[in-house]
């Protein structure tokens, strides 16, 4: 029986992981794929595309909304910020924000 013990106790603690980690995918919250398509997690030499991450989160929103009501022209942007609704922007945001830079 003790030896059943510690195998499961293990692996109950590795399946829970960081708190945090119920909030949103590893990957961040439903949509933030979308993002990491073109805006690379690491610093990219000569890239016009701005990495996101560590950025403050209200200046994404900001720009999300920019792009969605057309205030920003672009050709890709545009498309995938009307994806989006204000909670759904904010937790995309509040994700890339606390990604290390």
């Amino acid at each position: 029986m003790r030896r059943m013990l510690l195998p499961v106790l293990a692996a109950a603690v590795l399946l829970a992981g960081p708190a945090e980690a119920a909030d949103a995918p590893p990957g961040g919250p439903p949509g933030a794929s979308s993002c990491t398509g073109c805006h690379a997690p690491v610093k990219v030499a000569d890239s016009v595309i701005p990495r996101l991450a560590g950025r403050k989160a209200a200046d994404i929103v900001t720009a999300l909304r920019e792009y969605r009501s057309g205030a920003w022209p672009s050709s890709v942007m545009g498309r995938i910020a009307k994806g989006f609704d204000d909670p759904q922007s904010e937790a995309i945001a509040a994700w890339f924000a606390a990604q290390p830079e």
